[in-house]
């Protein structure tokens, strides 16, 4: 198994943030708009300034195999808080449960027991996988059009 790191993103890792996203909109998001690569761009700075990118490097190959991005928020009806996980993606050809478990695990340590809520809307049939890391469904993401 190759060796990995994960860290923290920065504003210098915003053009590998954006090449990862492009493969995930190539393998997952066939239905998904066209990327707008300005707009990607300041929705990662405001990720970055606002939440958490954390990145997932595979130092063998010296390249970004998967991230997660998230933002501390609140419910709309409450004061109290909790965790939008926005984007968690591993490359197709690196997937695999361990490292799933092991950049999910970097979430909850920063969300320090705070709710961790996660909309698949990539039309990934996934939701075995959520539960086996401890996610409750909640119901479902529909679309219309």
């Amino acid at each position: 198994m190759s060796s990995l790191n994960l860290y923290n993103a920065e504003i210098k890792d915003i053009p590998n943030i954006i090449d990862l996203l492009l493969t995930f909109k190539e393998e997952e998001g066939s239905h998904l708009p066209i990327v707008d690569e300005p707009k990607l761009k300041k929705s990662l700075i405001t990720f970055l300034n606002k939440g958490q990118i954390i990145l997932l490097k595979d130092l063998e190959i010296n390249q970004i195999i998967g991230c997660a991005i998230w933002f501390k928020s609140s419910y709309w009806f409450s004061t109290s808080e909790c965790i939008n996980l926005h984007t968690i993606y591993i490359k197709k050809s690196f997937r695999n449960f361990r490292l799933l478990t092991v950049l999910f695990d970097s979430i909850k340590k920063s969300a320090k027991q705070l709710p961790i809520y996660l909309s698949v809307t990539s039309g990934m049939e996934i939701d075995p996988v959520f539960k086996k890391i401890g996610f409750k469904s909640l119901g479902s993401n529909w679309r219309y059009n």
